[in-house]
């Protein structure tokens, strides 16, 4: 019987703060670990739990809080991309040379999300959902923002391909209501965003 191709799973998370010292007080007991070397193998094996060499995770900023903690992103198992956050201040060659593949500002994915370290105003959405970090374990209003951080999962990255299975025809049905609804009113089309290339 022949063999079949391995699977190839996005995964999205954010914030992992890799070496630093005070992140475990002021995250309400999400983050594992008694100490900042035990959070940052705790990070690791959260990752490497669900994620394979196959994989691809989108990691939306906040990598390290030193140059030394970026060392540990080899020990992350997948293809990664970052989305620089506020923390992520290193030149980039520097990220290139720990694994990152891509470094982003922002990503358009799949025309479903906008993919940030921040939450983006909401007058820029154009329908999209923002899946962003950057807030922990806090939570911002409106139904159009996920937040990846690792407080919201206990470390594990979100699985990117089923947030896009439950948010993509969500977006779709709100594309084509103002195009109805355009139709209707005969007013100009709606300013929303095209379907880009998937990164």
């Amino acid at each position: 019987m022949p063999k079949m191709p391995p699977k190839h799973r996005k995964w999205v998370i954010a914030d992992l703060h890799f070496r630093h010292p005070g992140i475990l007080s002021f995250t309400d007991g999400l983050r594992g670990g008694t100490s900042m070397e035990e959070h940052d193998k705790w990070i690791v094996d959260q990752w490497n739990s669900v994620v394979t060499k196959h994989d691809l995770v989108y990691v939306l900023g906040d990598v390290a809080i030193n140059s030394d903690g970026l060392d540990l992103v080899k020990k992350l198992r997948g293809s990664k991309m970052l989305v620089r956050g506020n923390h992520d201040i290193y030149d980039t060659r520097r990220y290139l040379e720990v694994g990152f593949q891509q470094i982003h500002g922002i990503i358009r994915y799949r025309g479903t999300f906008w993919l940030t370290h921040a939450p983006i105003h909401p007058g820029s959405l154009r329908h999209l959902y923002n899946i962003h970090g950057h807030t922990h374990q806090n939570i911002v209003p409106g139904q159009h923002y996920i937040c990846c951080s690792v407080e919201h999962s206990f470390g594990v990255p979100q699985s990117l391909d089923m947030l896009a299975e439950t948010y993509g025809p969500l977006v779709k049905a709100a594309y084509e209501r103002d195009i109805q609804q355009t139709m209707h009113d005969g007013t100009s089309a709606p300013q929303v965003a095209a379907k880009p290339k998937d990164l």
